[in-house]
């Protein structure tokens, strides 16, 4: 049976050997997690921090008996063994240091390193030294002789996690020295027994004992059903709580009121969207609000930079407060000011109102019956082109720019539809027709989107959208591309014009089943092909098509139409298909309940000129319905020219890599 423990680390090692099976990975902690425990101490204070798992498996035999006459029971480290090394790695050098300063004569140094030694140096068993803590059989060695008794390193080629531990130890000796440097003795103990306190006793952990290998697999099931690793969005609110219970007053409990309440908030407006939007609304919102820069983007790490602990923390609290600060081995040390507070206090407060917002935004975008409150006018269109978006191939490449819009003219209802219409625009020409890679032109829409929200002016920041969208997909390559004989059939996006141009023929949208009709059926059954696939060898469709026609034209946009009776229809012969006007069973294109259905039914035959003849039509009516003006270059470049050559280089370097549908 297995229990779990929150244990600190002096806890932890009370009583236990432990041992690291040789199938477990060698140790692999590099610059990057050193680093990250290390600022973890320096922050700590006087507080805790919850370091991670470790699951421990009971080694069956009796206890080992030390020389001193500790009784230690042997225990297997089943998971958590990185952390556990580089904890006992750190305390080791630790003791080297301290042993440093044991000539000063301090009573307290000698205690601190005979305490440190017997709970976490090597003990004698049966008259063999061994360490607290064994390694695999290919690192033990290593690890005893060389690491922990600092003997010299025989050979000049140490294996891949030979070189991570002679490097953690490097690492920790540096720190530790500049640590001390520059003090005097007593400043220097004071230190570094203030560390020793914040790793045996300010490091937390969640122990799990299990006694048998059978119940290691039920530990990590149960681990991974309650604790899923945290998500962007879980790691941003805990970071911003914690950063609120660094503030000295009443401040403290109304920010941290206020990061629970919008997150509250926040998710359950997510809960109602696939997972990747807590990843889109995070990532949209800092391109609009902070860093239109998508390559700068690093997730939680660019919120931790922007508002950085060390900022944050008094210096009181810190590892060494007193010291100069150096630039490579520790972040700026700010006094804790009450400016800093206020600043601290508004900064966040800001983050979280506008990120909250964005939420909301997300919300709307995807419910067709949004009422857009905030909306002076406009909601209804505001309403019919978010669904058009929706439906369209590429829709989060635009958060950014609906977002800055919508926080920087909460009202303007009219000017937000215009924005999504020419976003669906540029959704439908640069991607559901001109076949763009699906982040065409993203860097230059977060540069639109950041100066939207920093204030550009709108009729700017429209007019360089719409060029963007112009250098991509001209009138010349949007027609060229809805009159070619490509396979349609083959991209999604068919349903989506098709779907478009339903709408457009249909009396009433409520003439329309819903969208969702269409795409949720998990194949292609309300896609039909007038010219079947796979026509019989007798069939009279042969007397039209020779073998080449029907392999050009079969999945040409021509030949499709949405249909809710694509299994009825088959490889009937065209007059089958068409049936008669009033003709009640079985289905045809003449009774047919979608328009696009009841058109095709106009042509009495359907032969090689008829589908190029529908395609022309519908290449007319697309043109139509996604058209754009040639945006005036001139006034563009006047308006901003270091953007406008950007662009331009920017276009022609992306559809050179992406020449031809992709």
């Amino acid at each position: 049976m297995s229990h779990d423990m929150r244990l600190t680390l002096s806890e932890v090692v009370s009583q236990r050997l432990f041992e690291v099976a040789d199938y477990q990975r060698p140790y692999a902690w590099e610059s990057k997690q050193l680093q990250d425990l290390w600022d973890d101490l320096d922050l700590l204070g006087s507080g805790h921090h919850y370091a991670g798992t470790i699951v421990l498996k009971a080694i069956d035999g009796p206890k080992q008996i030390t020389i001193d006459g500790d009784r230690l029971a042997r225990y297997e480290v089943v998971d958590g063994q990185q952390r556990l090394t580089t904890c006992f790695l750190l305390i080791d050098r630790l003791i080297k240091r301290l042993r440093h300063l044991q000539e000063t004569g301090d009573e307290g140094v000698g205690r601190a390193i005979t305490k440190l030694v017997d709970n976490f140096g090597q003990v004698t068993i049966s008259g063999v030294r061994k360490p607290r803590l064994s390694l695999g059989a290919d690192l033990n060695e290593f690890w005893k002789e060389q690491v922990l008794l600092g003997k010299p390193i025989i050979g000049s080629i140490l294996v891949a996690g030979e070189q991570r531990l002679q490097a953690a130890a490097e690492f920790f000796d540096e720190r530790l020295a500049f640590l001390v440097s520059g003090v005097d003795d007593t400043t220097a103990i004071e230190r570094l027994l203030d560390l020793r306190g914040r790793v045996t006793a300010g490091l937390k952990f969640l122990v799990y004992e299990v006694e048998s290998d059978a119940e290691v697999g039920v530990i990590f099931e149960t681990l991974n059903e309650r604790g899923r690793g945290l998500t962007d969005v879980e790691k941003v609110k805990n970071y911003l709580l914690y950063l609120a219970g660094q503030l000295p007053d009443d401040r403290k409990r109304d920010l941290a009121a206020l990061i629970n309440s919008k997150w509250s908030e926040i998710f359950k407006e997510l809960a109602r969207l696939p997972s990747r939007y807590e990843e889109r609304l995070l990532r949209s919102h800092w391109l609009a609000t902070q860093e239109p820069d998508a390559r700068q983007w690093k997730r939680t790490a660019s919120l931790k930079a922007k508002f950085p602990r060390s900022k944050y923390v008094p210096g009181s609290d810190r590892l060494a407060h007193t010291r100069e600060v150096h630039d490579s081995l520790a972040s700026e040390v700010i006094d804790a000011s009450d400016h800093v507070w206020t600043e601290l206090y508004e900064d966040i407060k800001a983050y979280v109102e506008s990120l909250h917002a964005c939420a909301t935004f997300i919300g709307e975008l995807h419910d067709p019956s949004a009422q857009y409150h905030s909306f002076a006018s406009d909601r209804e269109r505001a309403r019919r082109a978010t669904s058009s978006l929706n439906r369209s191939p590429v829709t989060a490449l635009f958060l950014p720019l609906l977002f800055a819009w919508r926080l920087s003219h909460p009202t303007d209802g009219a000017g937000y539809a215009g924005l999504v219409e020419l976003c669906e625009k540029y959704s439908a020409r640069v991607f559901a027709i001109a076949q763009r890679r699906s982040n065409a032109g993203e860097p230059y829409l977060c540069k639109i989107a950041h100066g939207i929200y920093l204030g550009k002016p709108v009729d700017e920041s429209m007019a360089a959208l719409q060029a963007l969208l112009w250098d991509y997909a001209p009138d010349s390559v949007v027609e060229q591309a809805l009159l070619a004989t490509d396979n349609w059939y083959g991209r999604q996006s068919h349903k989506y014009l098709l779907y478009e141009y339903e709408l457009w023929k249909a009396k009433s949208p409520f003439d329309v089943k819903p969208w969702s009709d269409f795409i949720d059926t998990g194949n292609r059954r309300t896609t039909e092909h007038v010219l079947p696939q796979n026509p019989d060898p007798d069939s009279e469709w042969w007397n039209s098509y020779s073998e080449e026609e029907h392999k050009r034209l079969q999945h040409t946009l021509g030949n499709l139409v949405l249909t809710y009776d694509n299994s009825s229809y088959s490889n009937k012969e065209y007059a089958a298909k068409r049936g008669v006007i009033d003709q009640v069973a079985p289905p045809c294109y003449y009774t047919a309940s979608l328009a696009q259905e009841r058109e095709i039914a106009s042509w009495e035959v359907w032969t090689p000129a008829s589908i190029v003849e529908r395609q022309e039509q519908l290449a007319r009516w697309a043109m139509e319905r996604w058209g754009v003006v040639q945006p005036n270059y001139a006034a563009l470049q006047q308006a901003d020219a270091e953007v406008a050559s950007e662009v331009e280089a920017a276009v022609a370097a992306d559809l050179e890599e992406s020449e031809g549908p992709v």
